[in-house]
């Protein structure tokens, strides 16, 4: 239900009179974040990593708000689809494996709390103690995996908890935006240079 929404939304706005605003929306995102390339062995996650930003966060000239509000508001959805696709989790999760439950579990490290998926939720393309970027949406006290993923080597997950942590104290969303961007820009640079120590890439001063 949730990503039949989303598909029509990001069909909707991907095309038609939308597709310059499309663009613009492409050179945006990858210049925060750092170039894409078609052989880089992430790159359909890093496009569909592209789609939940451009529907869900980014606010193009034109508008000014993101698409998936302009979708509910052109389209009759329920409250609860509605209230979900306006509460998706955007954040730095660890894969702790599966719990007692036999449910596939995710440690949020920036808001420092337990994720557990849907029962029914496909095995997510990760293994214990992976880190990625991505979003959790939770619907009918169910959370579901969106696609888009950007995996972090796990050499740094001290440092990015401790990071987290600081970001989390401020209790600032637009804060939290800004460092996980930050991250993915951070995790394209190691990318390039793979030779170098990613701790020497996954710095970040004093605040």
């Amino acid at each position: 239900m949730i990503k039949e929404h989303l598909d029509k939304a990001l069909s909707l706005y991907t095309s038609g009179d939308y597709y310059k605003i499309l663009i613009e929306a492409k050179e945006e995102y990858f210049n925060k974040t750092g170039i894409a390339f078609e052989d880089d062995h992430d790159f359909e996650s890093k496009m569909s990593s592209f789609n939940d930003w451009f529907l869900l966060q980014f606010i193009s000239k034109r508008f000014e708000r993101p698409f998936i509000r302009e979708y509910l508001e052109t389209f009759q959805v329920s409250d609860d689809i509605a209230l979900c696709l306006l509460n998706i989790n955007h954040s730095l999760f660890e894969y702790t494996g599966k719990s007692f439950s036999g449910k596939h579990t995710l440690k949020d490290i920036l808001h420092d709390k337990k994720v557990e998926l849907a029962k029914d939720h496909e095995t997510p393309p990760m293994l214990k103690g992976d880190l990625a970027i991505c979003r959790v949406v939770g619907y009918k006290a169910d959370n579901y995996l969106l696609e888009g993923m950007t995996f972090i080597p796990k050499e740094v997950r001290p440092t990015l908890k401790k990071q987290s942590k600081i970001v989390r104290k401020k209790d600032d969303p637009q804060q939290e935006y800004e460092f996980l961007i930050e991250l993915e820009k951070l995790k394209t640079k190691w990318q390039r240079y793979g030779h170098i120590d990613p701790d020497k890439i996954f710095s970040f001063s004093a605040s």
